[in-house]
């Protein structure tokens, strides 16, 4: 078994379709200005979660959940600091996160799933830096831009789609004559 297969030329034409969406956002949002990480997950949980639009809403979900969860770990890690110092503050702030997050997937798994872990995670990177204002800038880049990358995304397949569609049919034609 090789680790390498042959595409199809319908799925190299889709793909590559694709990929020029994908790259015109990147170019874009650099150009822009845009800190586009929150955008850029959108496409990469939706391919790693099999490109299947029933994980759409856990996407945006999840992500949703990660970003305000970064808030609120933030919020009570300072919040709770002057009373229980910084460590046993963000020990009570990130297991109430934590519970959150794990516990609730029992209950509301199209939000509380890996997705929300993943954003949660890159959101507080820079933890000291975390303010409302970020987390909203950040949650705006998220669903205005997840919605153009990712929309773009599935257009760009159907559009690469009807051209490998319509190559194979010039090419069935012309094998026939």
């Amino acid at each position: 078994m090789s680790i390498f297969q042959k595409p199809s030329r319908h799925q190299f034409i889709v793909t590559a379709c694709v990929l020029v969406w994908i790259f015109i956002v990147n170019v874009a949002a650099i150009a822009l200005g845009v800190t586009g990480w929150p955008l850029y997950f959108v496409t990469i949980f939706f391919f790693a979660l099999g490109a299947d639009m029933k994980n759409v809403p856990s996407i945006f979900a999840g992500g949703t959940l990660g970003l305000v969860a970064a808030l609120g770990l933030h919020a009570g890690t300072f919040g709770l600091a002057p009373s229980l110092g910084l460590l046993g503050a963000f020990s009570v702030s990130i297991a109430i996160v934590l519970a959150v997050i794990i516990l609730g997937g029992t209950v509301c798994p199209v939000a509380c799933n890996n997705v929300a872990f993943a954003y949660l995670t890159v959101a507080t990177v820079n933890f000291e830096a975390i303010t409302p204002a970020l987390i909203g800038y950040q949650m705006a880049v998220f669903w205005v831009g997840g919605a153009i990358i990712l929309g773009g995304a599935l257009a760009a397949a159907a559009i690469g789609g009807k051209i490998a569609g319509a190559h194979a049919g010039t090419a069935q034609t012309a094998a026939e004559e």
